[in-house]
Order: structure tokens, then C-alpha cells, then sequence
């Protein structure tokens, strides 16, 4: 490769190991951003366990408490942004992992990013699409979605739901989550190994309620509750799908980053080199040329 040549790539792995290093940044800066506002999940879950300690729900006979078809509702929580494409593929991966585990015959696939549908749809059969999670719009598709697996649950064209997505361990690794997500009648049972059940031993209340004035139905205030906790849920698991996708990101361009850098020196090796053998050849030119001219001077004089 000539001197010149070399230049331009050695220019142009400089300027691409500096637009390598903002966009790490900024994936870091996007993910430790989110990671803390995280945090109103627990404010959440002290205002919403609060209420199964004087309503009992286990007993409603409800679509949305007990499973009451057999066909498996399968959630498939995908990125649409770049260096996703391993993660995405574990997330479809896990996610026919728990179907089978499950021995469901019956499957209803929603699936959620076009990666995910390019992936699922190739293999998979038919689904229910959605758009790809926006950080700025997460909470108006956490309830498009659970708008819709709520009225499939209540129609009886789903049983079980189970989630499949990627969930951050920390910024520099993530693991792919399976969770179930209706029916939810673990939620409303103080003694099952519950989220909401956890939180309220954990927590407990000032005062115990003895009597309770309960207007609405059993079967309407299951229907508002499962809703909230659908919805906060999916809310959350798209929160950590995000994490996940600028953690994934970070780590994969801090992979780039050291294989340019090694290029980078190369170059720069290889540059000073040739650099160096111009410098030299033209020296040698020099001298070749200074001594040619004493020699025919020399010549000269002798045959004066």
C-alpha cells in the first residue's frame, strides 16, 4: 500500500474510533440514565400491594385469575437497533424453550420489533405485530399491548401468557427472561410466591382492616387490577429491554473499538515505515547522485 494511501486510512481510523467512542457514551449515558428512574417501581408496588391486604380475589372465576383455554399466549419482546441480532435470536430461542417445556400444542404469537418478526416470521407461522419499543413512547405501548392480551385472555383465545425478553444483569452483560404474565391469580394470593405477595410480607401495614365497604363487583375489580399490573409489567419489561439493548450496544462497540484501535496502530506502524523508506530512498538518491557527479567531475579532471 503506498504513503498516500495509507494516510487516508490511518485519517479515516482516527475519525472512526472517535464516532465509536461518542456513540459508547452515549449508550452509557442513555443506559445509567433510565437504570435510575427505575426506581418508582418500588413506590408503585407500595401503593398497589396495599390493597390486597382487605379484598380477597383468589376465589373470582375469571379468565384473568384462572387459565381458562389451552392455547399458550407467547409474548416476544425484540430490538429494531443494531448489534441486537444475537440477543434477538436467544429471545426466540427462550422463548420456544418455555412453549415446550410448557408441552403447549396450541401457540398465539405477538411479537414485538421487526427484527423479531423477520425472524419469527420465517419459521413460525402467523402473529400479532407490533412496533419495535421507543423510549419515548413506552407506556402508550405497554397499554396497546395489554389491551389486546387482556381481550384475547377475556375471549378465551389465550390461557397462560408468558413474556420472553432481554433483561440487563448489569452494564456489561444480560441474560433473556421468561415470565408469566396472566393469568395473575398468584397476584391476588397472599400466599403464593408472588411479586405483589413478597413485597406485602416484606413491607406490611400500619394497621390491619376489619371491615371492608366494597361497592363494585369482585369479577369488574379484577379486570381494573390485572389491567394496572399488565400494564405496569410490560411497562417495566420494556424498560429492561431497553437496558439491555444500550448495555448489548456499549459492549459490542467496545469490541469494535479495541479492533480498530489494533488496526489503527498498524496502519499508523506501516505508515511511519513507508514514510521512513521514502526518507531513505531519497537519501540513497542523494548520495547516488552526489557521488555519480564526483565521479564524472574525477573523470574529468583525469583525462585533462
Amino acid at each position: 500500500m503506498h504513503r498516500n494511501e495509507l494516510r487516508k486510512e490511518v485519517r479515516f481510523c482516527k475519525e472512526l474510533l472517535s464516532l465509536i467512542e461518542t456513540l459508547k457514551n452515549v449508550a452509557g449515558a442513555q443506559y445509567h440514565l433510565m437504570e435510575k428512574e427505575k426506581e418508582r417501581f418500588d413506590r408503585f408496588m407500595d401503593a398497589f400491594a396495599g390493597f390486597f391486604r382487605v379484598v380477597n380475589l383468589v376465589e373470582v372465576d375469571n379468565p384473568l385469575v384462572r387459565v381458562a383455554c389451552d392455547t399458550l399466549g407467547l409474548v416476544i419482546v425484540t430490538s429494531d437497533a443494531g448489534f441486537m441480532g444475537g440477543l434477538n435470536q436467544g429471545v426466540v430461542r427462550a422463548a420456544f424453550a418455555a412453549r415446550e417445556s410448557l408441552g403447549a400444542r396450541d401457540v398465539a404469537l405477538v411479537v414485538i420489533g421487526e427484527k423479531g418478526a423477520g425472524i419469527v416470521g420465517d419459521r413460525h407461522g402467523p402473529f400479532k405485530f407490533f412496533g419495535g419499543v421507543n423510549q419515548a413512547t413506552i407506556y402508550e405501548q405497554a397499554v396497546a399491548v395489554k389491551d389486546y392480551l387482556v381481550q384475547e385472555v377475556l375471549a378465551r383465545r389465550m390461557g397462560r401468557v408468558l413474556v420472553a425478553y432481554p433483561k440487563p444483569i448489569s452494564f456489561s452483560a444480560q441474560t433473556i427472561e421468561v415470565i408469566t404474565l396472566l393469568p395473575c391469580g398468584e397476584l391476588f394470593n397472599r400466599e403464593a410466591q408472588s411479586e405483589v405477595a413478597e413485597h406485602w410480607r416484606q413491607k406490611g401495614f400500619v394497621a390491619e382492616a376489619r371491615k371492608v365497604i366494597v361497592e363494585s363487583s369482585f369479577d369488574e375489580m379484577v379486570k381494573y387490577l390485572a389491567s394496572v399490573w399488565v400494564t405496569s409489567k410490560l411497562f417495566e419489561v420494556f424498560e429492561d429491554s431497553k437496558l439491555a439493548e444500550f448495555s448489548a450496544r456499549a459492549m459490542h462497540l467496545e469490541g469494535s473499538q479495541q479492533k480498530v484501535e489494533k488496526n489503527y496502530k498498524k496502519l499508523k506502524h506501516q505508515f511511519f515505515k513507508a514514510s521512513h523508506e521514502l526518507i531513505d530512498k531519497g537519501m540513497r538518491e542523494s548520495f547516488a547522485a552526489k557521488g555519480g557527479l564526483k565521479r564524472k567531475k574525477r573523470s574529468g579532471a583525469e583525462a585533462a
